[in-house]
């Protein structure tokens, strides 16, 4: 059921949100680079020659639409006004989520019947789609990220849409609600392919609504077949392009081998492709990319399970990158060196303080919104409000398993704002009504007035069940709030605490003139951080002050013995010492020791017990204090008896892409 007035509403708020990016975007002369750059030039590609480039891994859903502005000779400010336009549109489907939400999350009435339940428009439902829509709009970060040419914004916008018509036809037209949420699902998965999997979650609305186990699973089950009939087009191309149908990107494994790199804790370097490519013979954007993308899953996989601590540490760090001060999202469109002329720098950087605190305070009081939603939403059974919730909790853990920057949290945060207007409505509203039955006692004990007899009626029982349930819901989101502030500063102190002490690298090593894997770890009984540090193409062993010895192990995970107990290898390895180094301290390599000064080291290293765990020592002499680092690289295992067998995948034959290497390819 459409109500007209909240259309109109809706419609405002569009007009509003459109108009604040569209000054932005013109005041703004942001230039494209990173990614953004990489979509542009991929639609260009589409554009001139009728189909994708051998190095396209991404969903095509926001290329397409950049090569048809390409077609018709349109320019970089034109391409801009795509995310104008999404960005604003989004407002739209924002209201009406906050508004049907709202209504359906009236506390059930007893011996009301389920078909009443919601048809009526709720009193406080254009207030909290109203602060939800108008926050989105003046949105302070929101409006600067529509000067860069992204996949969040139209993903969000979509999503939301989907949602809107699912609340909208949801209680009248079940089946047609199911149907079109599955097929806007599947259009915000051509853009994103992360957008695949929350199709699942309009259950989350169908068991808010309490329409049994079937007709959830039914109408979801609807929904899912919708999605994936809508992404047939592109699973079929990639059929006949590479071989295999499948309807999400080619990237999902290079994403996750970059966020789970322990050379650099999760962020993009040039020497990770370089790592990769030795390893596998392969770059990240060789073709098959379905075959790219399963070995670099692997790759991945093995990261993570190496220590698992540690990774547990990283999950820890891409949540707080994740959701990091909102001035993180101000890097791209703005603080990221080149993307802005210099007077337009100038200006920014001038006026840094307050640009970045309004947005980091905007922030904050957005997430506290969202603690007071929920916790009304709780204590007053609105389940339908936290309808959003879920999509939103998906993806970032989606992310925090995976790989996070800031601006990866901008799709999330978007899908917050209908509680967040809840939540912002209900703290107000709810602390006034807690203020003033105070006021009323106060000014009835200060005149001596004694209560009316009405205060035993119906009206005063719902009056004294309203105030109780503002009570409680001041008192929870307080609750919530203070849980939020301990979980962040658990995490953030926790996970950098086990990445400290859980520090290792990769590398690789020669053994008989093939690439092997070498993964570099701390040893033996230790209180402090790892001395374990990555230097690549090589790893750093650190001694620290008044320290005498630390130990460290390498693993070679695929490297297998077939010669017997007695084989031994040759080995030899470049190193490099920092200037404190003094006379006495020696570096130890699989019982090969060099003292200090020493560039190589080199000796014959015995496999009795077990070739494939390397001990590392780093020790100084009596007296001595400061802190000493070598760097050990170039490492080259050869076999002097019995032929040392590396298992694991052939290599195939070796592809250089290196102008495409070069770019980032993290960003869905």
């Amino acid at each position: 059921m459409i109500h007209w007035g909240r259309f109109r509403i809706g419609l405002w708020l569009v007009l509003l949100a459109t108009a604040a990016r569209l000054c932005w975007a013109l005041a703004v002369p942001t230039i494209l680079v990173g990614d953004f750059a990489t979509y542009r030039e991929s639609a260009i590609y589409l554009a001139e020659f009728g189909h994708l480039d051998a190095g396209f891994v991404y969903m095509p859903g926001l290329i397409v639409l950049l090569a048809a502005l390409h077609q018709l000779g349109a320019g970089v400010l034109a391409a801009k006004m795509l995310g104008v336009l999404f960005g604003g549109l989004a407002a739209g489907p924002l209201y009406m989520v906050a508004a049907r939400l709202t209504d359906n999350g009236q506390p059930m009435q007893p011996g009301q019947p389920l078909s009443d339940h919601g048809a009526r428009p709720h009193a406080g439902a254009p207030a909290a789609a109203l602060i939800a829509g108008l926050a989105y709009a003046l949105w302070p970060a929101g409006i600067a990220m529509a000067s860069v040419i992204g996949t969040d914004i139209p993903t969000a916008a979509i999503i939301l849409l989907a949602l809107a018509l699912l609340c909208t036809w949801g209680d009248t037209r079940p089946l047609l609600a199911a149907t079109a949420f599955g097929a806007a699902m599947g259009v915000a998965a051509y853009f994103r392919a992360v957008a695949l999997p929350l199709t699942v979650l309009s259950a989350a609305y169908w068991l808010a609504r309490r329409v049994g186990w079937r007709a959830t699973f039914a109408r979801t089950a609807l929904a899912v077949v919708v999605t994936a009939v809508v992404l047939c087009p592109w699973g079929l191309r990639n059929r006949r392009h590479g071989g295999e149908f499948y309807l999400t990107d080619s990237h999902g494994g290079i994403t996750a081998l970059m966020g789970n790199d322990p050379n650099t804790e999760g962020t993009y370097s040039r020497s990770l492709p370089v790592l990769f490519r030795e390893l596998t013979g392969r770059t990240f954007l060789m073709e098959p990319h379905r075959l790219t993308d399963r070995v670099a899953y692997r790759l991945a996989e093995e990261f993570m399970a190496f220590d698992p601590v540690w990774t547990a540490g990283m999950i820890a760090l891409r949540i707080e990158r994740l959701f990091a001060p909102e001035r993180g999202l101000l890097y791209w469109p703005v603080y990221r060196p080149g993307v802005v002329p210099p007077a337009t720098a100038a200006w920014f950087n001038q006026h840094r303080p307050a640009v970045t605190a309004l947005a980091d305070w905007f922030y904050l009081l957005l997430a506290f919104s969202v603690c007071a939603g929920v916790a009304f939403a709780v204590v007053e059974r609105r389940w339908t409000v936290l309808v959003p919730l879920p999509f939103a909790l998906l993806l970032a853990v989606t992310y925090a398993l995976f790989v996070a920057e800031p601006r990866y949290r901008v799709t999330t945060e978007v899908l917050l704002f209908p509680v967040a207007g809840f939540g912002a409505w209900r703290f107000c509203a709810g602390g006034w009504a807690v203020f003033t039955s105070w006021w009323g006692g106060v000014a009835r004990r200060w005149s001596g007035s004694p209560r009316g007899p009405g205060v035993t009626g119906p009206s005063s029982v719902r009056g004294g069940s309203r105030d109780a349930n503002a009570s409680r819901g001041l008192i929870a989101t307080f609750i919530a709030v203070a849980c939020v502030v301990v979980a962040s500063l658990v995490v953030v102190r926790a996970g950098q605490a086990l990445r400290a002490k859980h520090r290792w690298a990769a590398t690789v090593w020669q053994v008989d003139g093939r690439p092997e894997l070498a993964l570099w770890r701390a040893a033996g009984s230790r209180d402090g951080p790892s001395p374990v540090r990555a230097t690549p193409p090589g790893a750093a062993l650190r001694l620290g002050d008044r320290q005498s010895r630390v130990d460290a192990e390498v693993v070679l995970p695929h490297l297998t013995r077939s010669g017997g107990s007695g084989t031994m290898f040759q080995l030899q390895a470049s190193l490099a010492w920092t200037a404190a180094a003094s006379v006495g301290t020696r570096v130890s390599l699989g019982g090969i020791t060099a003292d200090t000064g020493a560039t190589t080291v080199r000796g014959a290293v015995q496999g009795a017990i077990d070739p494939t765990r390397i001990a590392v020592r780093l020790e100084r002499g009596s007296g001595e204090n400061g802190i000493v680092e070598v760097v050990i690289s170039d490492v080259v295992l050869t076999a002097l008896r019995g032929p040392a067998d590396v298992a694991g995948t052939p290599l195939p034959d070796r592809v250089s892409k290196p102008a495409r290497d070069s770019q980032d390819p993290s960003s869905p």
